[in-house]
């Protein structure tokens, strides 16, 4: 168990998100068996580095050299350099400018005997992102020698963004019936082809708003989902080309509540759109007892006002027991009991929690890489599922557990 520790201290949550004030007051559920999306308001919460343990709160953050992941006996390089794989590089064109003549390097396969592919490809997106921002940083730097009249915005885009905080965070559409498209459930960019989500996201019934009752585009990169810009970058909108649902889902019950939806591939990643990480292993202690849910949902419960801003809020995580002992009074037909490949978070003082809307949206933690500009990586723990009501009182939310159904999205995602 000690090993496990160190394998996995490193994922330690360190950011602390800004969320809204949750006004739901006296509110009467009349249907109080309520699709989670998540309204992600919250009253307040303490500093995220009060609740960890101290030396975990010192591990350096800044270089990266391994990432523990997979099984507890693997040890993953994340520094391509460490890899086996022999890699190549290509140069930028031989100039007499020694600040403009740099290499690029490809892209290792991180890919070895015993080690998942999910993993594998985390540390592969980690690669990506701080590979970025090595170019970024020494193109800025070949464009402060250069004379005024060559400098080309071109070569970096154009923009100063911040920091993508959920890079990952897509908004799954359906064609309306009257404008161009609803947003009613959340999803997480897990590959350049796939997002995962909630397996009840996959049909919207009997709702007169939309044209079809399959959603059919996923919309990336997008802090404001009504905007058409985000960060003065177009949103990506990617048709969905087909949706797989888990086999053991039977709507409308509450169990195996997990799909993948295939997307048009991106064809590059950016600080604004690039892939999350899953997280494997069915204990989740070693990440803290908090994770990060996200959203565009239902923000009032007793007006359904709804964000059109990405909400953000940090829940405690609730054991199995405890969350069963709060929400079996509501056992019903369709939900009677937390099971295995379930996972409980919220606030059970109130005030904070996922809501309509968000469905399909990620339970996440953030991976403590060196701050940048190309983004945040998260390693995804949960599916936004379902709650009775939203943000009341020792009514914790309940998501689909990632690690339970891991073999399942290897097999699809990255499929040999």
């Amino acid at each position: 168990m000690l090993v496990i520790g160190v394998l996995l201290s490193i994922l330690l949550v360190s950011n602390v998100y800004s969320t809204r004030i949750f006004s739901n007051g006296q509110v009467q559920y009349n249907q109080p068996w309520m699709w989670r999306g998540g309204n992600l308001n919250q009253q307040h919460y303490n500093q995220l580095w009060a609740s960890r343990n101290e030396n975990l709160r010192k591990q350096q953050y800044n270089q990266p050299s391994t990432w523990r992941g997979g099984n507890s006996n693997q040890q993953l390089q994340i520094k391509p350099g460490s890899n086996k794989v022999t890699t190549t590089t290509e140069r930028v064109t031989k100039t007499s400018n020694p600040a403009c003549d740099f290499v690029i390097p490809s892209k290792p396969d991180f890919r070895a005997p015993g080690r998942r592919i999910s993993v594998a490809k985390c540390v592969e997106y980690i690669w990506e992102r701080n590979n970025r921002e090595d170019i970024s940083t020494k193109v800025k730097n070949c464009q402060k020698t250069l004379p005024i009249g060559d400098f080309r915005t071109t070569v970096v885009g154009g923009r100063d963004a911040l920091p993508g905080e959920f890079p990952h965070m897509g908004g799954v559409g359906w064609r309306a019936r009257e404008g161009t498209w609803i947003f009613k459930c959340g999803c997480s960019l897990i590959s350049s082809k796939f997002t995962l989500t909630a397996a009840h996201c996959s049909k919207s019934a009997r709702d007169t708003s939309v044209q079809n009752a399959v959603p059919e585009i996923v919309r990336l990169g997008d802090k404001n989902i009504i905007d058409v810009f985000s960060n003065n970058l177009l949103p990506r909108d990617s048709k969905i080309l087909r949706i797989i649902v888990h086999p053991n889902y039977s709507s409308p019950k509450k169990y195996f509540d997990i799909a993948l939806m295939e997307i048009e591939e991106i064809k590059s990643f950016t600080s604004n759109v690039q892939p999350a990480c899953l997280w494997g292993q069915f204990d989740t202690s070693s990440l803290g007892t908090s994770a990060t849910l996200t959203g565009w949902g239902v923000i009032e419960t007793a007006t359904k006002k709804t964000s059109p801003k990405l909400q953000a809020a940090t829940v405690d995580i609730i054991n199995s027991e405890q969350c069963n002992a709060l929400l079996r009074p509501s056992c019903n037909r369709l939900w009677c009991g937390v099971v295995d490949h379930q996972i409980c978070g919220g606030k059970l003082s109130g005030g904070l929690d996922a809501c309509q809307g968000d469905s399909g949206g990620p339970l996440q933690v953030k991976i403590p890489l060196r701050e940048s500009s190309e983004g945040s990586i998260h390693i995804i723990i949960g599916v936004t599922s379902f709650g009775i009501g939203c943000a009341l009182p020792d009514s914790p939310g309940v998501y689909t557990r990632v690690s339970s159904f891991i073999d399942w999205i290897e097999s699809i995602v990255w499929r040999e």
